[in-house]
């Protein structure tokens, strides 16, 4: 199987676009490089970027702040599955530059990052677009899907 980002000049582009996305504000329902973004946004236009995903209005749809504290339905996952061509990936710590993690904050998947170079990129309330360590504990524990994006 072929995966997108086995290729070394993609990887470099994500790199590039995953730094620039860094200290972005936290906001819910956003994604604009350097003024607000949440973690399903900041994924989705991470890969708007590289041209996996076309952005359209109806691509991530409306939800409510708190949706995964009342919604056991995986919706994230539901997306992912919809939206791109990945191949689902046993839960265990992220591999391979680009992969994407969902994590359970609630009673559903309701967190997302993108991996790279052992760091774990995602937008957290309060703190806005970061990167930390793949290994991060709490992140582990909470992780509950992997995916990584096919050519």
């Amino acid at each position: 199987m072929n995966y997108y980002f086995e290729d070394l000049e993609k990887q470099g582009q994500l790199k590039i676009i995953l730094d620039e996305w860094l200290d972005t504000p936290f906001r819910h329902k956003a994604g604009v490089k350097g003024v607000g973004a949440d973690c399903i946004h900041f994924v989705a236009r991470v890969f708007e970027e590289m041209g996996i995903v076309k952005w359209r209005k109806d691509l991530i749809p409306d939800y409510p702040y708190d949706w995964h504290l009342h919604n056991t339905r995986e919706l994230l996952a539901e997306g992912i599955d919809r939206v791109l061509n990945v191949e689902k990936l046993d839960k265990e710590a992220p591999k391979m530059n680009g992969d994407i993690a969902l994590y359970h904050m609630g009673k559903a998947a309701s967190h997302a990052s993108i991996y790279f170079d052992g760091y774990i990129y995602q937008a957290l309330t309060d703190i806005g677009v970061c990167k930390i360590h793949v290994l991060d504990k709490t992140f582990k524990k909470q992780m509950r899907f992997l995916y990584r994006i096919l050519a």
